[in-house]
């Protein structure tokens, strides 16, 4: 069987979640995708014939398609095709814990490979170019991995609040070996924080005025009503195994010079109240190289799912990277 005949006979029909008010935008597809290494992946495609190009878009830990509906819905009306997938783990792909609540990855090489396989037996074919590679978060992480290891995969990247560093405690960072000793024995799928689940009550809301994310109480608390239409939308808790690979990829990427290795343009969105990853530490690394444009954003964690005026801010910054440097 070749890789055409295989890809076809793993692809299925895929649902997307919708809430009152907040529906997937026209013309999209949504499909299972099962890699060569046997892990389901959700997908998502809209506007396949675009001939502006395609917006590559990565979602952060614990995310899901249906929560970039409007982000979506907004690189649309600016003529692009968008794709976006699921991570394994979480969203609608398969789960790859026995806690399927437990945000968890044995390797982040898992992560590295199901976006590449991707890449190569879906979005080659169905998503026109140029490629504009965007993402949020341990998206962002994952993307920017990708790159520096595919000079030629990406025209543009877009990288918003990355996990190229994480807010956490010196000492934590200093017992990466420790941590990793533990997950290696037997311990990995262990959480290191617990899951916003309850076995008899279901998915917990942390109330809007303990969220670290955003400080807009509409699309927070949106967010929210979407897991609670479908809870297997939800993760919280990471795992200890999350954690070490977290630190050993963020360590890597703090290396001297590291972010050189990206040779495409890339335009980072920098959270400058981000509580999760480190604004100051992302702003050193990636000033560190030439093809970084910077456009410090004074925005919680999630940039596009906060308030308008500060989401106005950055479509500024992208609609002036992209037409800079398509």
């Amino acid at each position: 069987m070749n890789d055409n005949n295989h890809n076809k006979s793993f692809k299925t029909k895929a649902p997307l979640i919708e809430i009152e008010n907040f529906s997937p935008p026209e013309g999209g597809e949504c499909f299972y995708h099962q890699t060569i290494h046997g892990v389901k992946l959700r997908i998502a495609i809209w506007n396949q014939s675009s001939n502006k190009g395609t917006i590559l878009l990565q979602s952060g830990r614990t995310e899901f398609i249906e929560k970039y509906y409007e982000v979506i819905l907004e690189f649309i009306q600016r003529g692009f095709c968008v794709a976006l997938m699921d991570w394994r783990g979480q969203g609608l792909s398969g789960r790859v814990a026995k806690d399927i609540h437990i945000g968890h990855i044995k390797n982040f090489s898992d992560y590295d490979s199901d976006f590449e396989n991707i890449i190569k037996e879906v979005y080659k074919d169905l998503c026109p170019r140029p490629w504009i590679a965007m993402g949020h978060s341990m998206g962002g992480c994952l993307v920017a991995s990708t790159a520096a290891k595919n000079n030629d995969l990406f025209d543009a990247i877009i990288l918003c609040a990355p996990m190229l560093s994480l807010q956490m405690p010196s000492f934590a960072k200093k017992s990466l070996s420790v941590i990793g000793l533990i997950a290696k024995i037997g311990f990995g799928e262990k959480a290191l924080e617990r899951p916003q689940w309850h076995e008899k009550k279901g998915w917990h809301q942390r109330p809007f005025e303990e969220n670290n994310v955003t400080s807009d109480k509409a699309r927070y608390e949106r967010s929210e009503k979407l897991i609670r239409k479908d809870e297997n939308l939800g993760i919280g808790g990471l795992s200890i195994s999350w954690a070490y690979e977290a630190l050993k990829r963020t360590k890597e990427m703090n290396s001297p010079g590291w972010i050189k290795n990206i040779r495409q343009p890339v335009l980072l969105l920098n959270a400058t109240k981000d509580k999760l990853v480190n604004p100051k530490e992302n702003l050193r690394i990636c000033s560190q190289s030439d093809k970084v444009v910077i456009a410090n954003i004074e925005s919680e964690h999630e940039i596009l799912m906060e308030t308008d005026f500060i989401r106005q801010q950055a479509w500024e910054a992208i609609d002036k990277f992209i037409e800079e440097n398509l």
